[in-house]
C-alpha cells in the first residue's frame, strides 16, 4: 500500500534562510529529533541513525536552489518492510516569513499502516518542531 503524509510548520525567518537550513542533507540530525546521527558517504548518499536503534542509507534524488525543493529516498534493497520511501521538504513565502511543507511517501505491507502512519506522522512532527525551534518567534 501507498501511503502519503504531510504537514508544514511556518518560520520568521526569509525563504533562502530556511532553505539553506533545509537542503544541508547531512546536518539534518541538528534538528530532528528521532535522528541521532548522519554519516555521509563517498557517494553522497548517507547513513542515517535513529534514535530508536536502527539505521538506513537515503539519498538525494531532486533538490532545486531556484524552488527551494529537496527529495530524497531510501537507497534500494537494504531489506526491511519499506518497499520505498520518498520525503521532500519545499520552502516557499515572503521577506520576512517562510513555510516549510514536509511530505513522505512510502510504500508498505498493509498490515502496517496504523504503526506506519503513527511512525512517519512523529518523524514529520519532530522535525518541524525541530525546525521552529531553531528558528523561533
Amino acid at each position: 500500500m501507498k501511503l502519503e503524509l504531510s504537514d508544514h510548520v511556518e518560520l520568521n525567518v526569509d525563504p533562502q534562510t530556511a532553505w539553506e537550513f533545509v537542503s544541508d542533507f547531512g546536518g539534518f540530525a541538528s534538528w530532528q529529533p528521532h535522528i541521532a546521527s548522519v554519516e555521509m558517504q563517498a557517494d553522497g548518499s548517507r547513513k542515517v541513525n535513529f534514535t530508536r536503534g536502527d539505521s538506513v542509507f537515503d539519498r538525494v534524488t531532486a533538490s532545486d536552489d531556484a524552488n527551494h525543493s529537496l527529495t530524497y529516498s531510501i537507497v534500494p534493497g537494504q531489506g526491511g518492510p519499506l518497499a520505498s520511501m520518498e520525503a521532500t521538504f519545499s520552502v516557499s513565502g515572503g521577506p520576512d516569513r517562510s513555510k516549510v511543507d514536509y511530505t513522505i511517501v512510502v510504500e508498505i505491507p498493509d498490515e502496517m499502516e496504523g504503526p506506519a502512519r503513527a511512525g512517519i506522522s512523529a518523524d514529520i512532527e519532530g522535525a518541524l518542531q525541530g525546525l521552529a525551534e531553531k528558528f523561533p518567534e
